[in-house]
């Protein structure tokens, strides 16, 4: 039995039944076809709200570029979310170069939020590739640089005086229609087995009190065959 496999089983005696099923029901609606980048956000309650959302639609991963502002958790609004995500953190503006590149190499498409009216509507999105959707900073929103790198914008439509939305409030909306997008179309947005399996250990090993020891166990219980 491979290593992961072996110490999942052998660590699964120590969750509950009940978690168990849990777990495996999350993993089954987990996807990375569909994942999120914040660039340089400032208030901590943005970016927790953010987080708490993309777990909330079943999004694995997070990718934050720090820029000149550290990313920082609210446990207050994120309320465990960042548990069972996958964040991925870039702390220094120089390298939303690697960000975004690192994405594109995977096969992302980058699309850019803009209050711009001139590009298309939300649901006019194509999910025929995986598709990174970016929000900028509260203030300026993307950076120049960022611009540069997207393959395409969306704006959120509007109908009354005000013209934009918090960027929390934006993400929802915008996972909630990418995500039922993908869901609903003849795409592969589900994880991989191997992906399944590796999130399953990472989230026996939170859950278990002193994981470590059982782990530093198994370990000796292997050498000694």
């Amino acid at each position: 039995m491979g290593t992961i496999k072996g110490l999942t089983a052998f660590l699964k005696p120590y969750v509950s039944e009940h978690k168990q099923a849990l777990i495996d029901s999350v993993l089954d609606k987990r996807t990375r076809y569909l994942t999120v980048v914040l660039e340089n956000i400032y208030h901590a309650h943005n970016a927790s709200a953010v987080v708490r959302s993309c777990d909330c639609f079943g999004i694995q991963d997070v990718h934050v570029i720090e820029g000149h502002n550290e990313y920082k958790v609210n446990p207050y609004v994120v309320r465990g979310a960042t548990k069972w995500m996958s964040i991925n953190k870039y702390p220094k503006i120089e390298t939303n170069e690697s960000c975004y590149a690192q994405l594109k190499e995977k096969g992302y498409r980058l699309i850019g939020t803009t209050p711009d009216r001139s590009y298309p509507v939300l649901n006019n999105i194509s999910i025929d590739d995986k598709v990174a959707i970016v929000f900028g900073t509260e203030e300026t929103g993307l950076s120049e640089y960022a611009k540069e790198q997207m393959d395409d914008f969306v704006h959120i439509p509007m109908y009354g005086f005000t013209e934009s939305l918090n960027i929390s409030v934006s993400a929802a909306i915008c996972l909630y229609d990418a995500n039922e997008k993908i869901r609903s179309n003849q795409v592969n947005w589900q994880l991989s087995e191997d992906e399944k399996d590796t999130l399953r250990l990472e989230w026996y090993r939170k859950i278990i009190a002193r994981s470590d020891v059982l782990e530093r166990e198994y370990l000796r219980t292997i050498d000694t065959i």
